[in-house]
């Protein structure tokens, strides 16, 4: 095997990874929309260390594939590069990462929604805790003081 099957290879295989990590990021995202709701701070924390670990996977992975597009002399921001990258890869496999592309693609989308689902609820809390705080501070001001 070439050095260019190989790295095209590698590329495919870490396409694979991504949507096994995408799936478990997603999980650990509903879970922590779970536990937003509860409030519940040490889960959270936990949770948001879990997420950091496959976030910096995913991230190593895709920037490792940016250098293998940049390689084969393709733009990593280029639309469809990755799919002219992997037209490359021997067919018993061109086929199967080709699709986890595709799938993978959808992945991130539906990982970024449940992003700003979770943001959502946090700007929330933030909003709540603002009013809350605010209030306090806007009595303590205003009000009588009885020495």
């Amino acid at each position: 095997m070439t050095r260019s099957e190989q790295l095209v290879q590698l590329a495919g295989r870490d396409i694979e990874l991504d949507c096994t990590d995408y799936v478990g990021l997603q999980h650990l995202m509903q879970a922590l929309y779970e536990q937003l709701l509860v409030r519940s701070s040490a889960q959270i924390e936990s949770l948001n260390q879990q997420i950091s670990v496959l976030v910096e996977f995913i991230r190593a992975r895709a920037e490792r594939r940016s250098k293998i597009l940049t390689a084969f002399g393709l733009s990593p921001s280029l639309s469809g590069a990755m799919e002219k990258l992997l037209i490359h890869c021997p067919l018993p496999n061109r086929n199967t990462y080709l699709q986890r592309w595709k799938e993978l693609e959808n992945l991130v989308q539906q990982t970024k929604s449940l992003n700003e689902r979770n943001g959502k609820l946090l700007a929330m809390h933030n909003d709540i805790l603002g009013q809350i705080m605010g209030s306090a501070q806007a009595e303590q001001v205003y009000s009588p003081r009885y020495y």
